[in-house]
């Protein structure tokens, strides 16, 4: 019997969709960004609907694996033939030289934090299901940063008194503070 190979290391992911609003504009952005392009990636080109992730090879060699929009020669964007209201876009994939940079408490904004509790609770539920159900965002959070990061950006939160939770910190609702906190940063923004 041919011994099995071995299981694929599951994608390190970066970004994805459900991410990207509470990554944009933030330090982990700037980084992020700096990084692409050290790896001859254009950070605009790149797609946010779609993840950015490194993957293993079953050899052992990683990549950088993203969603990129495809340009005329004039360098603009054009659709999909096959789906008109779609941009044309393919998956790349590039060498990884250097690790990305380790995400830190402080790449977790307040905004960010705040918008991403708020987007739960007004998320619309899909028929069937109840809001306990659907990923909150904590877990929405867990899927880019380190469980331990993103803990530390509740409690942060929670200290300044923007966060209650009853049980679980990552249940947190916006407390009133926390609702006008939200408020004036959105406007700042």
């Amino acid at each position: 019997m041919l011994p099995s190979p071995e299981p694929a290391a599951p994608p390190v992911l970066l970004v994805t969709p459900e991410t990207w609003p509470y990554i944009c504009g933030t330090p982990r952005d700037a980084k992020l960004q700096a990084w692409l392009r050290e790896h001859g990636i254009e950070p605009k080109g790149v797609s946010v609907q779609d993840p950015t992730s490194i993957i293993t090879e079953p050899d052992g060699t990683q990549l950088i694996e993203y969603t990129e929009f495809l340009v005329n020669t004039d360098g603009h964007r054009y659709l999909d033939p096959n789906r008109p209201n779609e941009a044309a876009k393919v998956v790349r994939h590039a060498p990884l030289r250097t690790p990305p940079p380790e995400p830190k408490r402080s790449d977790i904004t307040t905004l960010a934090l705040l918008r991403a509790i708020d987007d739960h609770r007004t998320r619309p539920v899909p028929p069937g299901k109840r809001r306990w159900e659907l990923p909150g965002a904590w877990w929405t959070l867990c899927a880019v940063y380190p469980e331990k990061v993103v803990t530390a950006a509740y409690i942060r939160e929670d200290d300044r008194g923007h966060l209650d939770c009853g049980v679980s910190l990552r249940t947190s609702w916006l407390t009133d503070k926390g609702d006008a906190k939200l408020t004036d940063l959105k406007a700042g923004a």
